[in-house]
């Protein structure tokens, strides 16, 4: 033992590490002194021997020399009997549990053979055949993991390092099923997870045990589907992640560059001088320190002992020596997932909704390795004559800490709902098996409350990954169940999720063929019962509803509980109170004025969602419609009334069809009564796309849908402006002899707006129609004002005044159509309005000179027409007798009361309205003639000619010829026959010359 420690002694130093080959017969001596010594079996004379072996296999000197030892390995490695015969002992003493001594130095003699970077001195062929040899006794090599020996752990798991990445694939993958056999695997991975030290041994094997871990679950879909067992999925997605480790931990071990140390030696026979080449390695360094990702190299204990390598005197080389060739590596298996982040995010704290993960997971995930690992330790001891193997296939972590959690697929519920609320969340893994997950556990749970959780996660989920899920084959079902649920929450969890569901346009053509779009429809009206709606200004100048236009509840239902009983009408406080006292249940049929028939209560929407339901709504009555507007608007959108070419697309697509129809239209419209900013916003919007080449556009008229819009205080008038100015000279208001070329005659806004904003409305864009509209303006061209604006409103509202009581009591209440009569603005009634200008404006040359006129031909032409207009001025056709005979009201009642003469006009004009009455079409037009006479100007006309006017319209003649003369210079004048009856009508006027000239 002495001798061989001697002689370990001997070969450490420089001289003694070359003598090995150098020496003649040292080598043949020593050997045949080491196998005889190794065949007396003595422990310590076993350790010594290959203790000395180990200092020939890896100098322990400075100023080493790799070909040195590249020589030395070749001696050492040369006998595959005496590599057997150490195998041999290694073998003995691992199964007996003795010899640590001698098993550690074993492992270092196998380190310095086969791992790197030592093993690029080994030969080729030499490193192969012991490798064979060491993965034959792969089982051995796992029992050292559970030795107490830190450095033999540590030797034992370079070696298994080595085989795995180095060995061919059969070797490889014998490793990887032995280390979840031999439960090496749990055993590293406590170590790699819970290892927390300030011990540089013990964040050394943490190190080693991470890249072994890394190694067996490499390529290795046993060792991966234990970990999905007992690690959560949302952790595990960590080692796909490209994201880099922010506090990367430093490299514990030294490197020895066995490249660079043999291009040194190399590189001394050349010519570089000292600074040079210090300048060089310098840069190397630098270059080292500032990589990103260095490769992990495990190394032994004794370079961490300090001893460097130092350059080798310049002539103690032979120069005409080749350089160093050293063995390439082979990593046949490489680590590629990303296990540094693993680790770093194992320690942090997660609230997720794929992982939750604390302190209290993390102590749940250690107790079960180490319970796992002590029985299993327990059971390899009571059966130590048979081989035990771990049962890898059934192990598994439950957290308890976690069964409070509702979980659903690998996702908790809870958190995936309240990061969609703080908009965190990150993308969807397996959407589409996740998605079939929520919805089975969807259709399963009876508790509505567990219902509404899924179909808030299941709207999440469809909302970001609606591409990748594809069409949502129960769409059907999920309308058939809005239809029959009577509980709030349901109701709004499952527009959401129908408003999710329509990004796929699919599903849309199922909501449609289900009735869908009616169902929806009616949740609509249930926005005139928003009676807390805040209204918020959007403008200094916008206008309030006048204090007096308090709404009241009208009678207007009326019920039944037995056979053909019919009770009403009451009000809907009524209704509410029957409900309290029990005289109605949701089977007692009622009726209301827009039903089609008698209903049971509880199919009723607004009785249902008032009087039965039960829940706390998630959206108030405004946002519920807000949400149902957007998702009409967007199912027109998917399919348009044009084709690429501009061609009109016929049949009218279905959901346009179905939005026309009387049981959606007049509900839809009557939602501008709601007067919120949001609601008219969305309507003006949908009726814009749902009238897009409608043929049904010349009737919508009938639902009032211009008083209501006009009757809007807001100052979100943009979407209003461009849906008027596309529908205004559409509608069949007038009967086609009626139809005049005036403009003004012809657009539905006629009787409601002056005349200039009639024209502004059509002759300019409706972005420069809401700037007139909401501002004040007094040009040629507009006469505009707040006041205006307020008295055109209360007209409206007085004209509407016994309809819009009614949807507070009855949301489903229709519309009568009503014509309005002329609206006279106070502010306009001296002003004449010709082509688009009003003429005193016009010819006010101070106020407003050089007035651009844009059709000089045209306004000269009109002025003309009005001219004549003027001169040949009557009385009226119909005198007041008259019209009030027509109408069926004593004469001389309710010349001012516009309210009696709308009343008498209504009920003959239903009476005998063409589509109810055709052979009434006369004496309907008799009654329309007498109501517009009564509400006009007609009856405050003057009797002949105006003479203000007359002079209005020579002004601006006059006008015309100074400024356009190039332009009307082609044309005839046409007003000499006006002018000589002007002349005559002065001549023959007793004030001739006495009137004042405007």
């Amino acid at each position: 033992e002495s001798q061989f420690q001697a002689i370990r002694r001997l070969v450490a130093s420089k001289a003694g590490f070359q003598a090995f080959t150098q020496l003649p017969k040292f080598r043949e001596r020593l050997g045949v002194k080491t196998v005889k010594a190794l065949k007396r079996n003595h422990d310590g004379v076993n350790h010594s021997a290959i203790d000395m072996l180990c200092a020939l296999m890896c100098p322990m000197h400075d100023d080493y020399d790799l070909r040195q030892e590249q020589l030395n390995k070749a001696s050492l490695l040369s006998s595959k009997k005496f590599l057997e015969n150490l195998l041999d002992k290694f073998n003995s003493h691992v199964d007996h549990g003795t010899g640590a001594l001698v098993i550690s130095s074993l492992l270092d003699f196998l380190t310095f053979a086969l791992c790197a970077p030592y093993s690029e001195t080994t030969e080729g062929q030499q490193f192969d055949m012991l490798l064979e040899m060491v993965a034959a006794v792969g089982r051995t090599l796992f029992k050292l993991f559970q030795h107490p020996s830190m450095a033999i752990v540590k030797g034992a798991g370079l070696v298994m390092k080595a085989i795995i990445e180095e060995g061919d694939k059969e070797i490889a993958a014998k490793m990887q099923e032995l280390a979840l056999s031999e439960g090496a695997l749990p055993r590293h991975l406590h170590t790699s997870m819970f290892t927390i030290s300030t011990d540089q041994r013990m964040l050394t094997n943490r190190q080693l045990s991470r890249h072994l871990v890394g190694l067996w679950t490499a390529e290795n879909l046993t060792a991966l589907n234990l970990l999905k067992r007992i690690l959560p999925t949302g952790l595990l997605a960590y080692l796909d992640s490209t994201e880099q480790v922010p506090e990367k931990d430093i490299d514990r071990m030294h490197i020895r560059d066995n490249v660079k140390i043999a291009t040194d030696q190399y590189g001394k026979f050349g010519k570089v001088p000292d600074w040079q080449r210090l300048a060089g390695k310098a840069a190397k360094e630098v270059e080292k320190f500032a990589k990103e990702k260095v490769d992990l190299l495990l190394l032994h204990w004794r370079d961490r002992m300090g001893i460097a390598q130092k350059e080798q005197d310049r002539n103690s080389l032979n120069p005409n020596q080749k350089p160093v060739v050293l063995r390439k590596r082979r990593q046949r298996i490489k680590i590629e997932a990303n296990w540094e982040l693993f680790y770093y995010k194992f320690q942090m704290d997660h609230a997720k909704s794929n992982l939750i993960w604390n302190y209290k997971t993390r102590e749940e995930l250690r107790d079960a390795f180490e319970a796992e690992m002590r029985a299993f330790n327990i059971d390899r001891e009571l059966g130590s004559v048979s081989v035990i193997s771990w049962n890898h296939q059934e192990f598994e972590v439950k957290y308890e800490c976690l069964v409070d959690e509702i979980k659903i697929g690998d996702y908790y519920l809870r958190l995936l709902l309240e990061e969609d609320e703080n908009e965190e969340t990150g993308a969807i893994k397996r959407s589409y098996e996740f998605f079939n997950e929520l919805y089975h556990r969807f259709l399963l749970t009876p508790k509505v409350n567990m219902k509404c959780l899924c179909l808030q996660a299941l709207t999440i989920v469809y909302g970001k990954c609606y591409e990748e899920i594809g069409p949502f084959s129960d769409t059907k079902y999920i309308i058939g169940m809005l239809d029959r649920c009577t509980d709030r929450l349901e109701r709004d969890r499952l527009i959401l999720f129908l408003h999710k569901l329509i990004l796929n346009k699919k599903n849309v053509k199922e909501i449609m063929d289900s009735n869908g779009v009616r169902i929806l429809v009616d949740l609509l009206t249930l926005a005139h019962l928003h009676t807390s709606r805040a209204t918020v200004p959007l403008q200094s100048n916008v206008i309030e509803a006048a204090p007096d236009m308090k709404r009241e509840s009208e009678k207007e239902w009326y019920f039944g509980n037995a056979d053909k009983e019919r009770l009403g009408p009451y009000s809907f406080e009524e209704i509410q109170e029957f409900w309290k006292t029990g005289v109605l249940v949701p089977k007692t049929r009622c009726w209301a004025q827009g039903m089609d028939g008698w209903r049971p209560l509880q199919a009723i929407p607004q009785l249902k969602w008032c009087l039965l339901a039960s829940g706390q709504a998630v959206l108030n009555e405004t946002d519920l419609a807000t949400l149902i507007l957007n998702m009409l608007v967007t199912m027109c959108e998917y399919f348009p009334s044009r084709d690429q070419d501009n061609a009109i697309i016929r049949p009218l697509p279905k959901i346009k069809r179905l939005l026309t129809d009387n049981t959606c239209l007049s509900h839809i419209v009557q939602l501008l009564i709601t007067f919120d900013p949001i609601l008219v916003e969305k309507v003006a919007n949908l009726l814009y796309h749902i009238m897009q080449d409608n043929p049904q556009l010349p009737r919508l008229y009938l639902t009032g849908v211009f008083f209501f819009i006009m009757m809007y205080t807001g100052s979100n008038v943009l979407p209003i402006a461009r849906f008027l100015k596309y529908t205004h000279l559409k509608q069949a208001f007038r009967s086609e002899e009626a139809k005049g070329q005036d403009l003004v005659q012809r657009s539905v806004l006629g009787h409601i707006l002056p005349e200039a904003m009639v024209c502004y409305l059509e002759n300019y864009e409706p972005e420069k129609f809401s700037e007139i509209f909401l501002g004040e303006f007094d040009t040629p061209e507009a006469i505009w004002s707040n006041e205006m604006r307020r008295l055109m409103i209360e007209k409206i509202a007085a004209h509407l005044a016994d309809f819009t009581p009614r949807l507070q009591s009855n949301t489903r209440a229709l519309y009568q159509y009503c014509p309005i009569p002329v609206i006279s603005y106070p502010q306009l009634e001296n002003e004449l309005f010709c082509n688009i200008y009003y003429l005193k404006h016009l010819c006010d040359i101070v106020r407003f000179p050089d007035w651009p006129i844009k059709d000089p031909v045209r306004l000269l032409k009109d002025t003309l027409d009005a001219w004549k207009k003027e001169v040949e001025k009557k009385p009226p056709s119909m005198s007041l007798d008259e019209a009030f005979d027509v109408l069926n009201l004593p004469k001389g009642q309710g010349i001012n009361d516009e309210s009696k003469i709308r009343k008498a006009y209504f009920r003959l004009a239903q009476k005998y309205h063409p589509d109810k009455n055709p052979e009434g079409r006369d004496i309907f037009e008799k009654v329309n003639k007498a109501y517009e006479f009564l509400c006009s100007k007609s009856m405050k006309m003057v009797d002949g000619p105006d003479p203000e006017n007359i002079i209005l319209i020579l002004k601006t003649q006059s006008i015309l010829f100074n400024g356009h003369k190039k332009d009307l210079q082609p044309y005839k004048y046409a007003g000499y026959p006006m002018l000589i009856k002007t002349i005559t009508m002065e001549i023959s006027d007793d004030q001739l010359f006495s009137k004042v000239s405007l």
